[in-house]
């Protein structure tokens, strides 16, 4: 609020804030809105990127973002590092990505969660599992 604005609009914000209602200024109304649609537009990219992908694609995708390396993942859906690398090599093609860190980015802004580990809350941590 500005410090000129009337007590009337004062008050009719404060009660606007009470029921839970949001107060933007005019002003900084188009800035808000205008990253609202290109934060959407971008998430639409990513999701419409991550559907390109094969299942078992998606499969290698959740477990980049769990943070398991190839040897983890091959061990984890029962295939050689070999074919992971494949899968891998393939995720990042499709995705139009250069690394795994911009892949997992990627993966996040699209919504797609770190794959499930089948041990509960064992998590892997540097090839090795830790409780």
């Amino acid at each position: 609020m500005a410090k000129d604005c009337s007590l009337q609009r004062l008050l009719a914000v404060i009660r606007g804030v009470l029921r839970d209602e949001t107060h933007l200024p005019p002003a900084l109304l188009t800035g808000v809105l205008r990253e609202l649609t290109a934060a959407r537009k971008h998430r639409t990219e990513s999701e419409r990127l991550v559907e390109s992908l094969t299942p078992r694609e998606r499969e290698v995708l959740r477990c980049m973002v769990a943070g398991l390396g190839r040897k983890a993942v091959a061990e984890r859906l029962f295939l050689s590092p070999h074919t992971v690398r494949t899968h891998m090599q393939n995720v990042l093609g499709k995705l139009g990505v250069h690394s795994t860190l911009a892949a997992v980015a990627l993966a996040r802004r699209a919504g797609v969660g770190p794959a499930e580990h089948p041990l509960g809350d064992v998590v892997e941590r540097g090839g090795q599992l830790a409780q």
